[in-house]
C-alpha cells in the first residue's frame, strides 16, 4: 500500500530540487486547494506550493508559470506586482514529488490583504480595477501556453469541459429548481461571450481581495496580484466579476450599501489604463452570477467539501443575488 505523505514531507523534499541556503526555513502559509508555505532565506521570502491531487496536473502549473513569468516581463515599470517562478537547479518550473502531486516555487508579493473592514479605501479600490487593467494589457501581448485550462462557456458550464475536474454531473448537483435558474444563466453568459468574442485572452479567473496584497507607497497604494492557480484563457470583462462581487459583499456577507460608489470606482480605476465601453457594464449582474454558478463545479471536485450538494445550493442563492445587483 502506497504511503500518502502530508503537506509538509512533501514540501521538504521539494525544497531540496532548489538552490537555497541550508537554514532556509519553512513555515505553513495556507492550506486549501493547494497548500502554500512561506519559505525565508537570510535576505529573501519565497512560496512554496504543494499542489493537491486531482485538481491541476503539473502540465498545467508549468503553462500557469510560463505565462507568469512572461507576465512579470510585460508588467516592468507599472504599479502592479506578480510572483515570478524560481527554477530548480535543474532549471524545470515544477518539483514532481509523487506520481499524482508537484510542487512549486515562486517569489514573494509584499503587502497584506485588505478589506472594507480593515483599510480598504476608494483609492485602494481605484487601484484594484486598474491592476486588473495593466494585466489585461500585458496579456493581449503574452502567447497563452498550450496547457492553460480555457474559462469559455464549455469550460464554465459543462462538466466534461470544466477545469475544476468535478466527480459529479450538474444533474446530480443541483435541485430541479437551480438547475434551471443554471441554465439560465449559463445560456445568458454563452450570448454575451459571443458578443464579446474579440476580448479574450489569458485572465486571472480568480480575482478577489483574499488574492489581492496592497501595501502603501508614499501616497499612493502598491498592488501585488497572486494565487493565478485557475489563470487560463477567458473573457476580459468576466475577469472584473469576481473582485465586484467581494465590493458588493458576497460571498463573506450581505449586500454592501455601499456598493455602487465602490462599482464605479473599481470600472473607473480599469479604464485609467484601458477602455471599457459603458455598454457592457448591463452585463455584469449575469457574469457575476455566472461566477458563483460555475462554482458548482468546484464544490464537486475532489475532496474539496463534504456537502456539495448544500455547497452548490449556497452558489445558486449568490447567482440569484446577483442578479439583483443595480447596473
Amino acid at each position: 500500500m502506497t504511503r500518502i505523505r502530508q503537506p509538509e514531507e512533501l514540501a521538504g523534499m521539494a525544497l531540496l530540487a532548489y538552490d537555497l541556503a541550508p537554514d532556509t526555513r519553512l513555515s505553513l502559509l495556507a492550506s486549501g486547494l493547494t497548500t502554500a508555505f512561506q519559505v525565508v532565506t537570510a535576505d529573501r521570502r519565497y512560496v512554496l506550493r504543494v499542489h493537491r491531487r486531482g485538481y491541476r496536473t503539473a502540465a498545467n502549473t508549468r503553462a500557469e508559470l510560463n505565462y507568469l513569468r512572461d507576465l512579470g516581463e510585460a508588467l516592468v515599470g507599472a504599479d502592479v506586482d506578480s510572483p515570478r517562478p524560481v527554477s530548480t537547479r535543474d532549471g524545470d518550473l515544477v518539483v514532481e514529488v509523487s506520481d499524482d502531486q508537484h510542487c512549486d516555487l515562486i517569489t514573494w508579493v509584499d503587502g497584506e490583504v485588505r478589506r472594507p473592514e480593515n483599510g480598504l479605501d476608494v483609492g485602494a479600490v481605484r487601484q484594484l480595477g486598474r491592476a486588473l487593467a495593466l494585466i489585461h494589457n500585458a496579456s493581449d501581448g503574452i502567447t497563452a501556453p498550450s496547457d492553460l485550462p480555457r474559462w469559455d462557456a464549455d469550460g464554465m458550464f459543462t462538466t466534461a469541459g470544466s477545469p475544476f475536474r468535478p466527480l459529479m454531473d450538474i444533474d446530480d448537483l443541483l435541485s430541479t429548481a437551480d438547475r434551471a435558474d443554471f441554465d439560465d444563466i449559463a445560456g445568458r453568459t454563452r450570448e454575451i461571450f459571443a458578443e464579446l468574442s474579440t476580448e479574450f485572452g489569458v485572465i486571472h479567473f480568480d480575482y478577489i481581495l483574499g488574492n489581492v496584497h496592497l501595501s502603501r507607497n508614499g501616497n499612493e497604494w502598491q498592488v501585488g496580484v497572486f494565487d493565478f492557480e485557475d489563470c487560463g484563457l477567458g473573457h476580459y470583462l468576466y475577469d472584473l466579476c469576481p473582485m465586484l462581487g467581494n465590493l458588493a459583499g458576497y460571498p463573506a456577507g450581505t449586500y454592501n450599501p455601499d456598493y455602487p460608489v465602490l462599482r464605479d470606482t473599481f470600472l473607473d480605476g480599469y479604464r485609467s489604463a484601458r477602455p471599457l465601453p459603458v455598454e457592457w457594464e448591463r452585463h455584469l449582474p449575469v457574469l457575476m452570477a455566472a461566477r458563483h454558478a460555475n462554482h458548482c463545479f468546484l464544490t464537486a471536485g475532489l475532496n474539496v467539501s463534504p456537502t456539495p450538494r448544500e455547497d452548490a445550493a449556497w452558489r445558486m442563492d449568490l447567482a440569484r443575488l446577483s442578479l439583483e445587483l443595480p447596473v
